[in-house]
């Protein structure tokens, strides 16, 4: 449904993307992570063929996205959607719905209430979080093959993330929909989430199921000077609060079990994963483009 194969991406000297390649399958949910400026969006962009790859393949829907022939089929909700501020929400809804032949009536007029949005308000008098959600509508009710969401919980309260992040993601891929969310909030998406990609300065640095990264990283508790004892099969890392595993070994577990009285291992959620695999925000080696600032 979505292929990236060895992309790159320039803004002048600037390297936005360097050989990035992954795919996302019919009904799965993958988020897209990475630290302000790593490319997420210029990817998306790419996606909607918005942008020209200088190197590289990328397919949605078996098409060449330059060609546009994939849109009707794709839902979209950039970072900050913006909308003809004297227009009022019903009137937008109407609008939306003679362009995309998929549009489905009753699906829309349900998610205007659950959003909690009022059609005879005006576009303009939409809050942060308001928009974010006619924006989310827009992305969803055409019933879309591939939903390319960016930071859609921008503005959001925390019962709006909830709402995106769980009931949305898990609707779309139900639906057998290809999903890629670019998001900060892995601990609220991870419940939806079947892949996490992460993306370091334009490149891929992970690309593997939420199942196996839970499984091979626990964070450690040990006694004083017991880390010392850790085996080395479990790749320890230090991190933000401690150490965590990197691997899992259940005979180099057992040992340490052994070896250091009172040590426990304790699950992760999927940020504090993320934080062990790509730490904190570095300066960039080469920033991206003026699209990718708040990507």
């Amino acid at each position: 449904m979505i292929k990236l194969e060895a992309v790159e991406k320039r803004f002048g000297s600037k390297v936005a993307l360097d050989r990035v390649g992954f795919d996302v399958q019919g009904g799965e949910v993958v988020a897209l992570a990475g630290h302000n400026g790593a490319g997420k969006t210029t990817t998306i962009h790419l996606l909607l063929g918005l942008l020209r790859p200088d190197a590289g393949r990328l397919r949605v829907l078996g098409k060449d996205p330059l060609q546009r022939r994939h849109l009707g089929e794709v839902g979209w909700m950039p970072e900050r959607p913006a909308f003809p501020p004297r227009h009022r929400v019903g009137s937008l809804v109407r609008f939306q719905a003679a362009t995309f032949p998929g549009w489905d009536d009753g699906w829309a007029t349900e998610w205007l209430e659950r959003l909690e949005l009022d059609p005879s308000a005006r576009a303009g008098d939409l809050s942060r979080g308001g928009a974010a959600r006619l924006g989310l509508l827009f992305a969803l009710a055409h019933r879309p093959r591939v939903l390319l969401l960016d930071d859609p919980t921008l503005g959001l309260d925390p019962a709006g993330r909830r709402l995106v992040l769980g009931e949305v993601l898990a609707m779309a891929a139900e639906s057998g929909a290809a999903v890629l969310v670019a998001t900060h909030l892995l601990a609220e998406a991870e419940r939806a989430l079947d892949r996490l990609v992460v993306i370091d300065h334009g490149e891929v640095i992970l690309d593997e199921a939420v199942a196996s990264l839970r499984q091979r990283h626990r964070r450690l508790r040990l006694p004083a000077g017991g880390e010392d004892a850790i085996p080395p099969e479990l790749a320890p890392k230090r991190v933000p609060g401690g150490v965590v595993t990197t691997r899992w070994d259940e005979a180099a577990w057992a040992r340490l079990r052994s070896g250091v009285a009172g040590v426990t291992a304790a699950p992760l959620d999927l940020e504090d994963i993320y934080v062990a695999i790509a730490g904190q925000p570095r300066q960039h080696r080469d920033a991206t483009g003026p699209e990718e600032v708040a990507a």
